[in-house]
C-alpha cells in the first residue's frame, strides 16, 4: 500500500440515505484499498435509520451523529475537522465509485503540484456522462457541466461536490466550506473559485470514475422551496465573487431571464431568494472579505443592495403574472392545500378579481416560505 493512499480520508455527508448508503460504502471498500485508513460518515439527523445502519453494518466507518441537519457543506466541514488524512475526498451518499478511482485521483494530484482540488468523471444511473468538469456561464452564473471525457487531467473552473478531493494543505489555507450555502448548491463552485483566486488549480481527472444515482427527490416534494434554495445559493455566489462590471451585466440579464420565465415556482423562488439575499447581504460581504481579502466600496455594496431589491420586485411581478395567466395550472395547488389556502377562483371571475386573487396567493406563499 502506498504512503499517499494511506493518508486518504473519505468523508460522506449523510441525510436519509439508508436506501443507497450500503452500496456506496461497499463500492468504497471494494474499489479503493483493503487497508483504506479512514471513512468518515457525518449523519445530518437522518430520520430513516441511516446512522444505525452504518453503525451496524459498517463498523469500520467513523460515524459522527449531528443533532440536526447541517446541510452538505456543514456536514463536510464536521467530517474534515475530525478526519486524519492528508487528502480529503468528499463523496455523496448516492455516488458509487468504480475500480481504480482513488489511484487515479492520486496520480492526478501527482501530475500537478499546484492542484488543490480534483474531481472525477461522473456518470448518471443510465451510464451517460453527467460531469467532466464544469464552468459557471456568465453573466447569470448558471452551471454548465462538460460531458466530453478527455485523455489526460486538465484544469477546469470547478468540479462537482458529488466526488470532490481536497488536499489538507489547501483546506488549511482556504478554510472551511461556506456552510451558508444551505442546504446545498454552489458550495463546491464557491470553494473552487476561492482556490483559483489563490493561484491554486482545480483538476478534472478523467480516469477517476463514479456513478451518481441522484436519488434525492426533494424537488418533487416541494418544487417552490427547491427553486428558492437553488437561486438563493446562486445569488450568494454572485454576491461573494462578482466584480462591479460583472454585476452590471448580471442584474439586467437576470431580469431578462425572469421576463422569459414560464414556471411559477421558478419566478417566486427567485423572489424569495433575492429577498433573503438582501437581508443577509452584510453577512455575505463580511464572509467575502474574510475569505477573499476584499474590502468593498460603499458604491459596490449599494449596487448589490439595490440590485437584489429590484430583482425581488421584478420576480414577484412575474410570479403574479404567471399565477393570473393560468391560475389552476401555474400555482402549486398541493402546496396551497397543505397550507390551507382558498381554492383557485372560478374561470368566470372578472379579470381584476382574478388578478387580485393571484396577487394575494403570491403574497401568502411569500410569507409562508420567506424564512425557510
Amino acid at each position: 500500500m502506498s504512503e499517499d493512499r494511506a493518508r486518504t480520508s473519505i468523508i460522506i455527508p449523510v441525510w436519509n440515505g439508508a436506501a443507497v448508503l450500503p452500496a456506496c460504502l461497499r463500492a468504497v471498500y471494494d474499489h479503493s484499498d483493503p487497508d483504506l485508513p479512514e471513512v468518515v460518515a457525518v449523519d445530518n439527523a437522518s430520520s430513516d435509520g441511516s446512522a444505525d445502519r452504518i453503525a451496524q453494518d459498517f463498523p469500520a466507518v467513523r460515524l459522527i451523529r449531528q443533532p440536526f441537519n447541517l446541510g452538505f457543506a456543514g456536514g463536510v466541514n464536521a467530517g474534515m475537522e475530525a478526519a486524519a488524512g492528508d487528502l480529503f475526498v468528499l463523496l455523496n451518499q448516492d455516488c458509487m465509485v468504480e475500480p481504480g478511482w482513488l489511484a487515479a485521483l492520486h496520480a492526478g494530484f501527482s501530475s500537478d503540484p499546484s492542484a488543490a482540488i480534483a474531481g472525477a468523471t461522473i456518470f448518471d444511473a443510465s451510464g451517460a456522462v453527467n460531469h467532466a468538469g464544469a464552468v459557471l456561464e456568465m453573466p447569470l452564473a448558471f452551471s454548465h457541466h462538460f460531458t466530453t471525457i478527455t485523455e489526460q487531467p486538465r484544469p477546469v473552473d470547478y468540479v462537482t461536490g458529488a466526488l470532490f478531493a481536497i488536499r489538507r494543505t489547501a483546506w488549511v489555507d482556504l478554510g472551511a466550506l461556506d456552510d451558508e450555502f444551505y442546504p446545498a448548491y454552489f458550495e463546491e463552485a464557491d470553494y473552487c473559485y476561492r482556490a483559483r483566486r489563490r493561484g491554486l488549480s482545480v483538476l478534472y481527472v478523467p480516469a477517476a470514475r463514479a456513478r451518481h444515482l441522484q436519488s434525492s427527490r426533494a424537488w418533487r416534494e416541494d418544487p417552490l422551496l427547491h427553486a428558492a434554495q437553488q437561486h438563493r445559493s446562486r445569488y450568494r455566489f454572485v454576491a461573494k465573487h462578482f466584480t462591479g462590471p460583472q454585476l452590471a451585466a448580471f442584474f439586467p440579464a437576470e431580469q431578462a431571464s425572469l421576463d422569459a420565465e414560464a414556471w411559477f415556482d421558478q419566478a417566486l423562488g427567485r423572489a424569495l431568494a433575492a429577498r433573503q439575499t438582501s437581508r443577509r447581504l452584510a453577512a455575505i460581504l463580511a464572509r467575502r472579505q474574510q475569505e477573499l481579502g476584499e474590502s468593498l466600496s460603499p458604491a459596490y455594496r449599494r449596487l448589490l443592495q439595490a440590485g437584489f431589491a429590484e430583482l425581488s420586485r421584478h420576480a414577484l411581478g412575474r410570479a403574479a403574472l404567471l399565477a393570473q395567466r393560468d391560475f389552476s395550472e401555474s400555482l402549486p395547488r398541493r402546496v396551497c392545500r397543505r397550507l390551507g389556502f382558498l381554492p383557485a377562483p372560478a374561470p368566470h371571475q372578472p379579470p381584476l378579481a382574478a388578478q387580485r386573487a393571484a396577487q394575494l396567493k403570491v403574497l401568502e406563499l411569500l410569507a409562508a416560505y420567506d424564512d425557510r
